[in-house]
C-alpha cells in the first residue's frame, strides 16, 4: 500500500509541475530596455511593458538591481513650459490590462550605476512580497 502511495503521490506532483509549467505567468514583463550612460553621469532610466494576465489587481512597488544603488519610479510631468519628474511611490495594473514605462511618461530612474552591464538584470518588486527579475537590453540613442 505504501509503494502505491508513494506512485501516486508523485504521479500528482508531476501532474502539478506540468500544470504550472504551461501556465502563462501571471505578470509579464516585455520590451524591457536600459538607457546607456552618458558620458561622465551615473544616472539612467529603463523602460519596459507590464501585462497582467492575472483575475486580480497586481501592483508595482519598486525595483532594484545590483549594479545600481538605488532605483525610483517617475512619472514625467509637463506644466506650461516646464518639463519635470514626479516620484510615483507605486503602479497597480488592472486584471487584464498593461501598463507602460516609456519616454515621456513612467520609467524606472537608476540612480549610482556602478556598471554598465548588457542586459542589465532588473528585479521588479511587486504586491504580496512577488519579485520578477527581469533582464533590459541596452537601447541604441
Amino acid at each position: 500500500m505504501r509503494a502505491h502511495g508513494a506512485k501516486l503521490c508523485s504521479f500528482l506532483i508531476q501532474i502539478c509541475l506540468l500544470h504550472a509549467c504551461g501556465k502563462p505567468p501571471d505578470i509579464e514583463i516585455s520590451a524591457a530596455g536600459v538607457r546607456p550612460l552618458l558620458p561622465g553621469r551615473d544616472t539612467t532610466a529603463a523602460y519596459f511593458t507590464l501585462t497582467n494576465h492575472s483575475a486580480r489587481p497586481v501592483t508595482l512597488l519598486g525595483a532594484r538591481a545590483a549594479t545600481a544603488r538605488s532605483i525610483e519610479m517617475h512619472r514625467t510631468r509637463v506644466i506650461g513650459q516646464q518639463v519635470g519628474m514626479q516620484r510615483v511611490p507605486q503602479v497597480t495594473i488592472a486584471p487584464g490590462e498593461q501598463v507602460e514605462f516609456a519616454p515621456g511618461g513612467l520609467h524606472l530612474m537608476l540612480f549610482g550605476v556602478s556598471e554598465e552591464a548588457d542586459p542589465v538584470m532588473i528585479t521588479l518588486l511587486l504586491d504580496n512580497d512577488r519579485q520578477l527579475p527581469a533582464a533590459f537590453s541596452k537601447l541604441s540613442l
